[in-house]
């Protein structure tokens, strides 16, 4: 029996985060050695995490931790030559290849000269410029087949089955739904983010909210001695046209992010006219 495009989707993910699991785990043993020493073997560990999620268990079980989960298998392994040279090819891929593109800098140093060197990297560059091609491709198949998630099943016809089609499921995934649901909504907000102008935001929203006080209560206000935006003792101090005290730095960068910045206390508009105090 077929399985559906959300369990294929969920073990792949599932396989990712034990990955994932085992770097953090790993990250915070090592937390108080020298981060050089990481760095120098970092592909070897890299190399270390992915054959303990994708290849030990594949040779002891015959599937991987996702699959046990999710209640799966592959769907040839009662041909037993065929998937064992499967799993040599899914070994090599996920651990062998992945090694050698993170330390090819290192190996290409060795064994290519300086001109074969340039070539290769353009050709390495192709290589990946083209897997990412192939990814989205092999992503809108998938959508329609629901066969192969990555193209690396689709490379080694490695398809699953359910293990019992009549046994429902019982492992319950809406923990891990509304995990990965929250992973893709962090991951959109950190890359959102940067690309808000936050000084615009709180302008717009300070002018929107905060009430507009009386003018002549506004300048007996603006004669404290403190910053109006840091609320500190202003260094190189300068009067704004609503003439409350900003420190320069303040003033000038708020300026400078939101031509039509508003003072924090009184909302007014203020240009670029500040003078020394």
């Amino acid at each position: 029996m077929a399985v559906s495009r959300q369990s294929q989707i969920d073990a792949v993910e599932l396989d990712s985060e034990c990955y994932q699991l085992f770097q953090t785990q790993l990250n915070q043993s090592f937390t108080h050695l020298p981060i050089n020493i990481l760095k120098k073997i970092e592909p070897e560990i890299s190399a270390l995490l992915n054959l303990a999620v994708y290849v030990v268990p594949l040779y002891t079980t015959s599937s991987l931790v996702s699959h046990k989960l999710l209640g799966i298998e592959f769907s040839d392994r009662t041909a037993s030559p065929l998937i064992q040279k499967k799993f040599y090819a899914y070994s090599f891929a996920i651990v062998g290849m992945k090694w050698i593109s993170q330390r090819w800098s290192t190996l290409s140093s060795h064994i290519l000269n300086e001109g074969m060197m340039q070539s290769a990297a353009q050709f390495l560059s192709w290589l990946h410029l083209s897997s990412k091609i192939f990814n989205l491709l092999n992503s809108l198949v998938f959508l329609k087949q629901g066969l192969y998630p990555t193209v690396l099943h689709r490379v080694l016809n490695l398809r699953t089955n359910l293990i019992d089609p009549n046994q429902p499921r019982s492992t319950d995934l809406s923990t891990l739904t509304r995990e990965l649901l929250w992973h893709s909504f962090a991951e959109t907000l950190m890359f959102i983010l940067p690309l808000v102008n936050v000084h615009r935001v709180k302008s717009w929203f300070s002018r929107v909210v905060m009430l507009r006080e009386d003018t002549q209560t506004n300048i007996a206000v603006g004669k404290n001695s403190l910053c109006a935006m840091c609320n500190e003792v202003p260094i190189i101090p300068q009067k704004a046209e609503c003439h409350h005290t900003f420190c320069y730095y303040c003033l000038t960068a708020s300026l400078e992010a939101v031509p039509e910045y508003t003072c924090p206390l009184c909302s007014y508009l203020i240009g670029k006219g500040q003078k020394d105090v």
